[in-house]
């Protein structure tokens, strides 16, 4: 069975405001790219975002390997004071995260609405949501 997206290398993205930071991954989140998955977050998390939204919303394939590289940054993050967050509407991510019982610790939402809105609330990120 496929996955919504064909199988396709990686590509990350960064955008962001003086508030917040979205790491976008795209394509297949396999072994050959949890590395440098976790190199990347690494870096954004170097530069101190407000809060830090992985967002894994065009992602077909997660590997453990993957999952263990974004439990790493979140912690890393959470250790720095930076608010992470994981979204995901695809079944390929939400399924393991959930039934390994790890979105509570990937603060996992369904879209970037929902984890923005989070943020805003629990932490007071004033414009993750574009407005003050």
């Amino acid at each position: 069975m496929t996955g919504p997206f064909p199988h396709s290398a990686a590509t990350f993205t960064v955008t962001g405001n003086l508030d917040s930071t979205v790491f976008a991954a795209t394509g297949d989140l396999d072994c050959t790219v949890a590395d440098h998955l976790h190199g990347r977050l690494l870096a954004e998390i170097t530069l101190r975002p407000r809060a830090l939204i992985v967002d894994l919303t065009r992602v077909g394939f997660c590997s453990a390997r993957a999952l263990r590289a974004l439990l790493a940054a979140s912690a890393e993050a959470h250790a720095a004071g930076i608010p992470c967050v994981t979204v995901s509407d695809q079944q390929a991510v939400r399924r393991p995260i959930t039934l390994l019982k790890l979105d509570h610790v990937l603060l996992l939402h369904e879209n970037l609405a929902a984890a923005r809105e989070w943020l805003t609330v629990s932490h007071g990120v004033a414009d993750v949501a574009g407005h003050r």
